[in-house]
């Protein structure tokens, strides 16, 4: 709720897009609040009402057993003698009493300053154990910084400096400390209360007495200075500390309030995660149309009721549910999870807390094979949640923004083209780009195209002349030519982009045997970081994906992949530097098919296990 305060409900690409999607303000909540401050200031005078409180002597007279009596009244005698019924017997001289009316004097603890007293020890010890709980939540954040410190060893450089440069914008250098302090103060300003519920007072004023917000200004609150101190604390905590209870339609209307944070909350993580992969945004309609050089375009559109709606070639949905699956039952979520299994749609259910214990690792992980519907486990709390995000989104891309390869276009009556090029292939009818033809090569086409179309004219010019007939489909063949490869170099560039560093890598392009490029793929690195990505046939159902292969990750890729267990691959060593996933016993060389889940040697129980389930599904 903070967070989505901090973004606002209306906000535009560019305010998500620079506040970081993790838990706002950890080190000023880290320190102490108001609350906390008025509590360590006035406490002791409590503990001073508690132990030493104000009492009242009430006076009461009753009719006792003679034993019993210590103080009479004036008119006990009176009230004897009217009372035949309390004699025991009568003597000539005088009556002997069985019972006689008698004062009694008591200590009255039930005051309305006592139960002020009283009920503020219930009130503040309600509020330490929430605030205790969020500086406990504050400090898990802090020990899973130092952890991916340590976890810093078996994750990728590159991994590691953006988790510790979203570290650097969300904690101060002092909060470990602030953090310490204040639930030291806390814990002890705890333990003080926890004592007074022995206290005599405490013990001595009815637990169903209930106290008004607004204080009475009697004599003792005024003028008493200890009881004045915990009217100060009281209204403090009523300033401070105190939520109302909820109505019914309270407790819905915060309910709807927390589920439209979380909508927000997941579309957040969907810009900062085209953020973090080069992607730029720009308004259109009621969305957003995002582009990059060497990909196709994307829409994304946030629904009223919190579905992102993310479109290219394919359609990917983004179902935020406003709810822990932890502790549900794992086989009722899977057979719900099934359910939503879409051909047309990849279905992502983003849940709040940490990944659901499936049978099927990849389900519960965000890992779609074959169009299954997978769960994504986030918060806020989560400092990878981001990188996770951006992993999901890279693998999306990499099947639903991508262009055709190879491009193709169907020209008959075209001239044959002059010798080989590695990058244009005519044969048959079928004219194929493998990549975008360089400078050199497009002036060599232009040229080749602008002689022909001259030479067509000609022909055409003195076939006029001679009033004889001619064919012009050789000439509207140069003309296609000319504008499909302009397209062509338009629609390929960019695959030479490394998408680990930026820089400029050296495609090989891979023509296959089939004249219309069907089994085409290519293959790129780059000098600079030797990342290597491309594309691959899946051996298994022959369809082809992008890979992703990361150069000088800075450790031992393949020892980290058989250490990482199963639902934390590859994103705890990669993190978003993947499209297909690396299978976890070859990551160096094999990676799995986006569409059947198999890697090429199908030998590991993951893939073989997920392939078995996915040809099942169909």
């Amino acid at each position: 709720m903070r967070l989505a305060e901090v973004v606002g409900e209306n906000a535009s690409w560019g305010a998500y897009a620079d506040t970081p999607p993790v838990v706002q303000k950890l080190a000023e909540r880290a320190r102490p609040q108001p609350l906390d401050l008025e509590i360590a200031r006035h406490l002791q005078h409590l503990q001073h009402v508690c132990h030493q409180p104000r009492l009242h002597l009430r006076v009461e007279e009753e009719r006792l057993p003679v034993s019993r009596a210590r103080r009479t009244p004036v008119r006990a005698v009176a009230e004897l003698v009217s009372h035949p019924g309390d004699w025991e017997h009568r003597t000539l001289r005088s009556i002997q009493p069985s019972r006689v009316l008698a004062r009694q004097i008591e200590d009255e603890w039930n005051l309305y300053e006592n139960r002020v007293a009283v009920r503020l020890v219930d009130h503040l010890l309600a509020y330490l154990a929430k605030r205790l709980e969020e500086l406990r939540k504050i400090k898990e954040v802090l020990e899973a910084s130092r952890d991916y410190g340590e976890e810093i060893r078996g994750t990728s450089f590159r991994r590691a400096h953006r988790i510790s440069e979203l570290w650097s914008t969300t904690l101060e250098s002092k909060t470990e400390e602030d953090l310490a302090r204040t639930m030291r103060q806390l814990e002890r300003a705890q333990r003080d209360l926890q004592t007074l519920l022995d206290a005599p007072l405490y013990l001595h004023v009815p637990r169903r007495e209930v106290v008004a917000l607004a204080l009475k200004p009697t004599n003792i609150l005024v003028n008493d200075p200890n009881y004045r101190k915990v009217a100060a604390l009281w209204r403090a905590w009523v300033k401070f500390g105190h939520k109302r209870h909820e109505t019914h339609a309270q407790r819905a209307e915060r309910i709807q309030r927390e589920a439209a944070a979380w909508d927000r909350f997941v579309l957040h993580l969907v810009v900062r995660g085209f953020k973090a992969l080069g992607w730029s945004a720009s308004m259109r309609g009621n969305g957003w149309e995002l582009r990059r050089r060497g990909w196709l375009p994307v829409r994304v559109q946030a629904e009223s009721h919190g579905l992102v709606h993310l479109t290219g070639e394919r359609a990917l949905r983004l179902l935020p549910l406003c709810a822990d699956l932890t502790t549900a039952d794992a086989a009722a979520t899977l057979a719900q999870l099934e359910a939503l299994d879409d051909a047309r749609n990849e279905v992502v259910v983003v849940h709040v807390g940490r990944p659901v214990a499936l049978v099927d690792p990849d389900r519960a992980s965000g890992w779609s094979m074959g169009q299954r519907a997978v769960l994504f486990a986030c918060s806020p709390w989560g400092i990878d949640s981001e990188e996770r995000m951006a992993r999901l989104l890279h693998g999306w891309l990499g099947r639903a923004a991508v262009p055709c390869y190879p491009a193709t276009k169907t020209a008959r009556a075209l001239p044959e083209w002059p010798g080989r090029r590695d990058w244009l292939r005519y044969e048959g009818d079928c004219l194929v780009v493998f990549r975008a033809p360089n400078d050199r090569e497009m002036e060599d086409a232009r040229a080749w195209s602008a002689a022909k179309a001259k030479d067509l004219d000609a022909s055409a010019q003195r076939a006029r002349a001679a009033k004889q007939a001619f064919a012009t489909a050789p000439r509207e063949a140069i003309t296609s030519f000319r504008a499909f490869i302009e397209d062509a170099r338009h629609h390929l560039s960019g695959l030479d982009e490394c998408p680990i560093c930026g820089s400029q890598g050296l495609l090989e392009a891979r023509p296959g045997q089939r004249p219309d490029g069907s089994d085409a793929t290519w293959w790129a690195t780059c000098p600079c970081c030797k990342s290597e990505w491309g594309t691959r046939p899946c051996t298994a159902c022959g369809c082809r994906y992008r890979a992703l292969k990361v150069g000088q990750p800075g450790l031992d890729v393949e020892a980290a992949a058989h250490t990482t267990p199963a639902p934390e691959w590859p994103d705890r060593v990669l993190g978003f530097d993947v499209w297909a996933q690396p299978c976890a016993e070859r990551p160096l060389d094999q990676f799995r098919c986006p569409e059947c889940g198999r890697c090429p040697s199908a030998s590991c129980a993951r893939c073989s296990s997920c392939s078995g389930e996915t040809h099942g599904a169909r």
